[in-house]
């Protein structure tokens, strides 16, 4: 994933067909829930978005996306600034990321509140009635899993609250979903109505139409929980972004 910026834009360039990536296209269907599209294979449509895991650290420098002078001294070591970090910076170049953003989303740093991740939780109903499977001793229980979403210009910006893999329990997982429709390939040209090729990458564009993407997934991150707060902290911090 590559972040460029440009005279008064930023380019994000996203790879979609690596089935191990970040990065999923994926396609609606009722009730909030959608399923991965096999875009190699599956012919493209115009309601499908992109799924970007994003992140704000890595401990890789390597990292396409890094950002060197923003680093950030955790238990688990070292680690530096990178994607989301990297679009405040090139936003705050362009002024796409303003200092009222700033200022407010600073506000709520300062603040100790508990995040979604410690307010919330995944609900089990037990024993829901389904004679279909009783008979052979099943019987069934519905998750009931908070899923939080703000809808911007050509994205939102969603909190999903999971169980932890290896620990017991909650996590809060960010996800910028894009909208396919608002996608380009590197010629320019629609994913909609076609599949992928080998390898592909897709750029998608930040302007002034759709600068406050950068703010809402640094709130996002912000109210998720406490430690993606203590997190924005530092990373505002080693940002000199008035803490």
């Amino acid at each position: 994933m590559i972040i460029r910026r440009k005279k008064n834009y930023i380019v994000i360039e996203l790879p979609i067909t690596s089935p191990t990536s970040k990065f999923r296209l994926k396609r609606p269907l009722d009730n909030f829930i959608s399923e991965p599209v096999a875009c190699r294979s599956v012919e493209i449509k115009e309601n499908d978005y992109i799924e970007w895991q994003i992140s704000y650290d890595t401990d890789n420098l390597h990292e396409e996306s890094i950002v060197k002078k923003v680093v950030m001294h955790k238990e688990d070591g070292v680690r530096y600034g990178c994607e989301l970090v990297k679009l405040m910076v090139e936003g705050c170049k362009l002024s796409l990321l303003t200092k009222e953003q700033i200022s407010s989303i600073n506000k709520i740093i300062k603040s100790c509140e508990n995040g979604i991740e410690e307010s919330d939780m995944i609900i089990i109903k037990h024993n829901e009635k389904d004679n279909r499977f009783e008979s052979y001793g099943f019987i069934k229980n519905i998750l009931l899993v908070p899923n939080y979403i703000k809808y911007g210009n050509n994205y939102n910006v969603e909190i999903r609250i999971q169980h932890k893999q290896r620990a017991v329990g909650y996590q809060s997982m960010i996800y910028l979903n894009l909208p396919i429709h608002a996608c380009r390939d590197r010629n320019g040209g629609s994913l909609v109505g076609r599949t992928t090729e080998v390898n592909e990458v897709v750029e998608y564009i930040i302007n002034e139409m759709n600068k406050n993407i950068i703010s809402d997934i640094v709130l996002a991150f912000t109210i998720a929980s406490r430690k993606h707060r203590n997190d924005m902290r530092l990373i505002f911090e080693s940002l000199s972004y008035g803490i």
